[in-house]
């Protein structure tokens, strides 16, 4: 026994060996045991890496000293630097990382404040806490205001983001393609000049764009994604470049629309008869997605309050949504942190039975919906008379999704394209010429019709993101903008400007950042734990509620008793409570006790499980570890006496 003592001893030893050599010598060698690989970057990550062009300075602004009573984010902090740590390491050298704790009154703490980083005061004193990050490459510069805890899934996606946007020269190139006027125009209703809509005007503080014309037929091999807008009247060529652009690798943000509300004819008195609906179907089919046909989404539990006139009470617009978060799909990076978006009249969007591509859903309606013709909306007075035509089917429908993977053209057979054509031998013709000048008419130009066929047939994958409304992009659902000498300032009071920058931001990014996904959790949640409180709870509620009611009617009871002995005493009337009254008074106290004995002992009998599961663990913790040692050392002096005893 005292050799196996020895051997366990030695065991342990090894470990520890190994422990320390990992840290010292061997800092980049690890093995991630984690359910999603927390700790390893991605595919996307490693490329986005593994290609920089620049050098680039990372600084870390961290609060140690300020941050010592916050254990969850001192937590994080290490989660964070590790991760950074990593970056380092696999750029090639092209990363380098420095850390500073900017403490209070330093030039560290004004560095910080400078380059704009938020900084959260704590304590008593109010000590500023700074965990935010500045990147820079030459003259460029991206920050990381602070790391939120509660975004830690995005963590990886937002460094490799900044770290692209640092190594990359121009901002990102946004085509867009719109039969609306976003960008401002005539107002035919109002007859006067409109401004360009605020969130083109966000966009483009951020992004280069390129407005496409009416009859284009290709798109240009610079720009990084399509924002296409109510798509109408597009030419076969127009569909054909859209076709191709994308499964070329190219990304596009495409908003259509049963009944684009924005969508107003040229002459007023057409409106009524005039289709709303956006056409795009055959390249949404395309890509495996389908705007149903003559349907409008009605939700009575998002639907909002409209005011009908000055003297009228305001009603419910089926129509008018306001989604909240249980709408949105928080885990998708486009949707993370936003609280509410708005949309008017919105379609629904499925996936064609058979498609190739993913279908995931980003905005959803509640159970209380159904869709509604689109005709019930061309003449509607008030939006009280959708009640008439809604009858909740209880099932949720897709507004928004993104649609990934592989893909064929819309357009396997090619196009026939027709074009005039000038007659360039009758142009060199001087007779013609001079029978043109006697007063002939002048000959009819050519048309020629050509056969264009499809470039690429088929992709592996496409990356598209359809939202199936186009009022979301409208200054009235989600801005209230004022003029402040000469100037347009808008406050927004919802995100529907957020989302779409954040759509754009994410798909005009390069190909390896599109593909880093949202990653599990470091503070992982207790399930086991929460899975016992839940059946607990389940099997103790009634009891619990019957005494509580009890407790509640002998406290009532109790307190008539008191009232009344209170009533006497005042009244001096010598006797306060019959023998009677006092027995039950006193049999009233002592049940109360009892009754919440009972209820400490539920709440007990609650916890047991839990409490249970904790010994379990520690007993694994303390006994079965050293334990399993012991027999893996037992094993190993077997084998070895074993050895020994063939070699004699």
């Amino acid at each position: 026994m005292k050799r196996a003592g020895f051997v366990v001893i030695v065991v342990i030893a090894a470990l520890a060996l190994f422990n320390l050599a990992v840290q010292r010598g061997m800092g980049g060698f690890r093995w991630d045991l984690t359910e999603n690989s927390l700790y390893t970057l991605s595919d996307g990550a490693r490329s986005i890496l593994g290609g920089l062009s620049k050098d680039i300075e990372l600084t870390v602004y961290y609060s140690e000293g300020a941050s010592k009573d916050l254990p969850a984010l001192r937590a994080y902090a290490r989660r964070v630097q590790e991760l950074l740590e990593e970056f380092e390491q696999l750029s090639g050298g092209k990363i380098t990382l420095k850390k500073v704790d900017p403490v209070p009154f330093s030039e560290e703490e004004d560095e910080a404040t400078a380059a704009g980083l938020q900084a959260i005061p704590v304590g008593v004193a109010g000590d500023n806490v700074f965990f935010g990050l500045v990147g820079k490459a030459g003259d460029k510069e991206e920050i990381i205001a602070f790391f939120q805890p509660n975004k830690e899934q995005f963590l990886e996606y937002e460094l490799s983001k900044l770290i692209y946007n640092l190594d990359r020269a121009q901002p990102p190139v946004v085509g867009v393609i719109s039969s609306l006027q976003i960008n401002g125009g005539f107002d035919m209703y109002q007859q006067s000049q409109q401004p360009a809509w605020i969130v083109m005007q966000q966009i483009e503080d951020l992004f280069d764009v390129r407005w496409m014309p009416e009859d284009f037929d290709a798109v240009d091999e610079d720009v990084d994604v399509l924002m296409i807008v109510h798509p109408k009247d597009l030419s076969l060529q127009a569909q054909l470049a859209i076709d191709q652009f994308v499964l070329k690798g190219g990304r596009a943000l495409v908003f259509v629309d049963p009944n684009a509300e924005q969508d107003q004819p040229g002459m007023p008195m057409m409106a009524a008869n005039m289709p709303r609906r956006s056409q795009l179907d055959s390249l949404l089919k395309a890509w495996g997605v389908n705007l149903k046909e003559n349907a409008v989404l009605a939700d009575f539990k998002n639907s909002m309050v409209v005011g009908v006139g000055q003297a009228r009470t305001p009603v419910r617009h089926l129509a008018l949504l306001g989604l909240a978060e249980d709408s949105m799909t928080q885990s998708d990076i486009m949707l993370a942190g936003l609280e509410s978006i708005n949309v008017s009249t919105p379609g629904i969007l499925e996936k064609v039975e058979g498609a190739t591509t993913s279908f995931k859903p980003l905005l959803t309606s509640s159970d209380e919906s159904a869709p509604i013709e689109e005709s019930a909306f061309a003449n509607m007075q008030n939006p009280e008379s959708l009640f008439e035509k809604f009858k909740a089917t209880g099932e949720q429908y897709a507004m928004a999704a993104r649609v990934e993977g592989p893909a064929k053209t819309a357009f396997p057979d090619g196009i026939d394209v027709t074009e005039e054509v000038k007659d360039e031998a009758a142009q060199d013709d001087p007779a013609k010429d001079a029978a043109e000048g006697e007063g002939a008419a002048p000959a009819e130009p050519k048309t020629v019709t050509r056969h264009v066929a499809p470039d690429v047939i088929q992709s592996d994958n496409i990356n598209v993101v359809v939202i199936a409304d186009t009022d979301i992009l409208t200054d009235r659902l989600w801005v209230q903008v004022q003029e402040f000498f000469g100037q347009r300032i808008a406050s927004p009071w919802a995100n529907n400007g957020d989302l779409v920058v954040n759509a754009l931001d994410y798909l005009a990014g390069n190909p390896s950042l599109i593909n880093i996904r949202s990653r599990g959790r470091f503070t992982r949640p207790f399930e086991k734990v929460d899975e016992l409180r839940r059946t607990a709870e389940e099997k103790f509620a009634d009891q619990q509620r019957e005494l509580q009611d009890r407790l509640s009617e002998t406290e009532e009871q109790l307190a008539e008793l008191q009232q009344a002995r209170q009533g006497g005493d005042e009244a001096g009337s010598g006797v306060l409570l019959t023998p009677e009254q006092e027995k039950a008074l006193q049999d009233f106290q002592e049940e109360k006790l009892r009754i919440r004995k009972a209820l400490r002992d539920v709440q007990h009998n609650l916890d047991r499980d839990i409490d249970d599961l904790g010994r379990q663990l520690k007993l694994v913790n303390i006994l079965m570890a050293p334990l399993a040692l012991t027999v893996l050392a037992l094993i190993v002096m077997l084998w070895r006496r074993r050895g020994v005893k063939k070699s004699v």
